[in-house]
């Protein structure tokens, strides 16, 4: 258990300068500013290393509009932030956001509003047709983990221990709470009045969204990701290999001990889905956490990192450490398909009922069919992978480890010029 949560007002001078001097060590450890080359290169088209295709998935089905609530990073436990039209190939550039920075925190999108954090120590609300800063709050340190969001306010915490509360129109603060410890992880609302949390040395908080005070506390073993939420279940990993389900009233609800490094959590239905750094994917019953499926991917050897699953219809994608995107059957863990690259695909796509976007750390954004895995073309993006692609109408939001945060339009599939996804 963990007991330093404070209000913000309540700090004294002693506490001020022990947080200072944490912040300090974080950012010396974390807080990498990475040169970006001097000249940008258009979007290109290149052919890809072909699919190993064993079967094909099927359309996942019309895409939805964005909805009012964004209660956790990817919007929902599914990990599917595409909605609207799919934005396919030809691209061009509508706005870059230049901080020099890395951009890890996964964002929101709300009534046509990007809620951004970055590591330059600053959260924004930056207009998402425009690339205009609307607003811009300053934190002690960087921000990494992903946000949370609903018709008023928004969610977010920092490596400086604090999870914030800002009205999302003006950027004002509404309160801050301190967990002790930097958090990583993301922030998501659960059962409509909780935030949650997790901390680098395994709190988890659960705070009144309201007025952020603490309403209950919970212990898990190492540094802290996720959550995965959906209904009365939230679904907490730590690095060191503990999967734990709560409720909403802090019981712990099944507990799970690994040996190997998991990834955030996804919850899909009545399953939760994980990635292991040993190369497996393993889908747990989100009422008991038994063990529905196991699969080790093909070719995994040594430390073969996969990371957080997104579950769209039957369908199950991640990406590995060894530069490959995999599809799974959801319901029995066989592959469907999978694509190489260059280079570690860490970050999880965004998905639409046509096609796969995957930013990876060959410094490009891979285009790619759901349904085969067959690249469709890759976007020079000038920085390693930062954060999970949004798709909204026709346009791919991200941000990378370089320090740019970007908005690339795609053609309506049909127009003239545009590629026809198979």
């Amino acid at each position: 258990m963990f007991s330093l949560i404070t209000q913000a007002g309540g700090k004294n001078q002693k506490q001020a300068v022990m947080l200072i001097l944490l912040c300090a060590a974080a950012a010396a450890a974390v807080l990498i500013v990475i040169k970006r080359p001097e000249n940008r290169m258009e979007p290109t088209r290149e052919e890809p290393e072909a699919p190993a295709l064993l079967a094909v998935v099927e359309p996942a089905g019309t895409v939805h509009d964005l909805p009012a609530v964004w209660p956790q990073a990817g919007c929902t436990s599914e990990g599917n932030p595409a909605w609207g039209d799919p934005a396919a190939p030809p691209f061009r550039e509508l706005w870059r956001l230049e901080t020099g920075y890395e951009f890890f925190s996964s964002p929101v999108l709300l009534d046509g509003v990007l809620y951004i954090g970055c590591n330059d120590s600053r959260f924004r609300a930056v207009d998402a047709m425009t690339g205009e800063t609307l607003w811009s709050f300053p934190v002690v340190c960087g921000l990494s983990g992903g946000v949370a969001g609903d018709g008023s306010r928004v969610w977010f915490g920092g490596q400086d221990g604090m999870v914030y509360c800002l009205d999302r129109r003006t950027g004002t603060k509404i309160w801050s709470t301190g967990l002790g410890y930097h958090v990583f992880s993301d922030a998501a609302l659960f059962a409509d009045t909780l935030v949650l949390a997790g901390t680098s040395m395994g709190g988890i908080a659960a705070l009144n969204a309201g007025n952020g005070g603490l309403v209950w506390e919970g212990a898990m073993n190492g540094l802290v990701l996720g959550p995965a939420v959906l209904d009365s279940t939230a679904v907490f990993v730590t690095e060191s290999g503990n999967v734990t389900a709560f409720d909403p009233s802090g019981r712990v609800l099944w507990n799970r001990e690994f040996t190997s490094q998991p990834s955030p959590p996804t919850i899909s239905g009545s399953r939760v889905f994980v990635g292991f750094s040993s190369g497996k994917v393993l889908a747990l019953g989100l009422g008991d956490g038994a063990t529905l499926w196991e699969t080790r991917l093909p070719r995994a050897e040594g430390r073969t990192v996969v990371s957080r699953p997104v579950s769209v219809g039957s369908a199950l994608l991640a990406g590995t450490c060894d530069g490959r995107l995999v599809c799974l059957d959801g319901d029995t863990g066989t592959l469907i398909w999978e694509t190489s690259f260059e280079n570690w695909m860490q970050v999880p796509p965004a998905v639409c009922d046509t096609l796969v976007y995957a930013s990876c750390d060959d410094m490009r954004l891979h285009v790619l069919s759901f349904r085969t895995g067959e690249e469709f073309c890759s976007l020079e993006l000038e920085g390693y992978s930062g954060t999970q692609p949004v798709v909204a109408g026709g346009v791919v939001f991200l941000g990378t480890a370089g320090g740019d945060f970007m908005a690339l339009e795609g053609t309506p599939p049909g127009d003239d010029g545009a590629e026809n996804p198979r």
